[in-house]
């Protein structure tokens, strides 16, 4: 159930729904209704409830407008709630309007109907609640060509957020699921041509950056040598640019540092990176994982090397070479219940190690890791700044075995 009082979302009895919110206007500083809907996204027919959840006294009159051309009044002060059939598919505003003597005040929602629906069984049920998970989402008839119709409902009729991540139209999509825990099956939802994409990656991954926002807002902290530019990117409009404008000096530390919060377990740290350049001693781009103040160096490109760091550099694998001006997209698993890393260089496995932190100490089981950090670190007497450039970074939870999503036959 959602709750939408004043133009905010708020989450109720545990479910969320995607109300889109138009503010309450207030005459004479009187509160605005809060007006609730048992689901915002089914399939049609769709008898949804409403209800003004607001304590206003001295109601003399509800209008609930439907946005399909229908309304209803009520005249009586307890008359708080009323059912709707929505019967075609589209997307509807919904607005209430509450009178008091002297004033009325209004709120509204969005509420969308689907014309199809397809059951989706889940093997490998998901043991974390909200776990990212991918699905490839083929295209079937009825559905937008963008796949910009598609919602995903649990077993309550909750919505699971979602993100698509790549589209081939009238093809296949890429969608990543926030699965509900120990979840078996799930519904999607298409056919409104009146739909527009919802998918939100904040509410998928502990982390997302795609940095196609153009600012650096997602990150907690960002020194003053990170930036957002357009003209060395990898995927989209724009990349991150995580540079050292000076000779590397320990002045220079919080200066080239990108830092976002995670608050997780075992994690998955995935994205596209770049050295523009090697200095002299080292120059790299670092992945670092903290748990407070202990680091783990999950990885970095360095010397010409993809390597780790447990108190001194290690190489992954010796087959492995990292080169300037190279995009590499780059997978590295910290699992925290073995107390092992493990990592990947564009699809190939460059193999594991301990997991432990940079002094050399173990990483102790089940540790949080409260923040991970893209630093640039380049070491160098002269010439042109050394640039660590990042892409589509992704933080997510991690299980040794993912969950597998496919429509349900029969």
């Amino acid at each position: 159930m959602i709750r939408m009082n004043a133009g905010r979302i708020l989450l109720a009895a545990g479910v969320f729904l995607a109300l889109l919110a138009v503010p309450a206007a207030a005459v004479s500083g009187t509160a605005g209704p809060t007006l609730v809907a048992n689901v915002t996204c089914a399939p049609a027919p769709a008898g949804i409830l409403f209800t003004d959840a607001s304590e206003i006294p001295g109601v003399i009159a509800r209008n609930w407008s439907f946005g399909d051309g229908t309304w209803h009044n009520t005249s009586a002060e307890g008359e708080r709630t009323v059912v709707h059939t929505y019967r075609e598919p589209g997307t509807y505003s919904v607005t209430l309007s509450v009178a008091i003597p002297g004033s009325v005040t209004w709120t509204s929602g969005t509420v969308e109907v689907f014309a199809r629906q397809q059951a989706i069984t889940i093997e490998n049920p998901s043991p974390v609640d909200g776990l990212a998970a991918l699905f490839n989402a083929t295209y079937l008839d009825g559905m937008e060509p963008d796949f910009a119709d598609i919602r995903f409902l649990d077993g309550n009729g909750a919505v699971v957020p979602h993100w698509t991540a790549a589209v081939t139209e009238r093809s296949h999509a890429d969608v990543w699921l926030a699965l509900p825990e120990g979840a078996t099956a799930i519904t999607m939802l298409y056919g409104n041509p009146a739909a527009r994409d919802a998918g939100d990656p904040d509410t998928v991954f502990l982390f997302f950056e795609d940095y196609e926002r153009a600012d650096l807002s997602r990150w907690s902290y960002c020194g003053s040598n990170a930036a957002v530019q357009a003209e060395v990117v990898h995927d989209g409009a724009y990349a991150g640019d995580i540079n050292v404008s000076e000779p590397d000096l320990r002045r220079l530390a919080n200066n080239r540092i990108c830092l976002a919060n995670i608050s997780a377990g075992p994690i998955v740290i995935e994205g596209d990176f770049q050295v523009s350049k090697f200095g002299r001693w080292c120059g790299s781009g670092y992945i670092q994982a903290w748990s407070g103040a202990d680091r783990v160096y999950a990885l970095h490109l360095r010397n010409s090397s993809v390597q780790y760091y447990d108190g001194a550099h290690r190489n992954f694998s010796a087959d492995y070479l990292a080169e300037t001006g190279t995009w590499y997209h780059i997978r590295v698993v910290l699992d925290t219940l073995n107390a092992t890393e493990s990592a990947w260089l564009d699809g190939g496995y460059l193999g594991s190690a301990p997991l432990r932190f940079a002094d050399g100490s173990p990483v102790p089981p089940e540790t949080i890791f409260s923040d991970v950090a893209l630093i640039g670190s380049s070491a160098w007497e002269r010439g042109d700044p050394h640039h660590f450039y990042v892409d589509n970074i992704v933080v997510r939870d991690y299980v040794p075995v993912e969950p597998v999503l496919s429509y349900t036959r029969g």
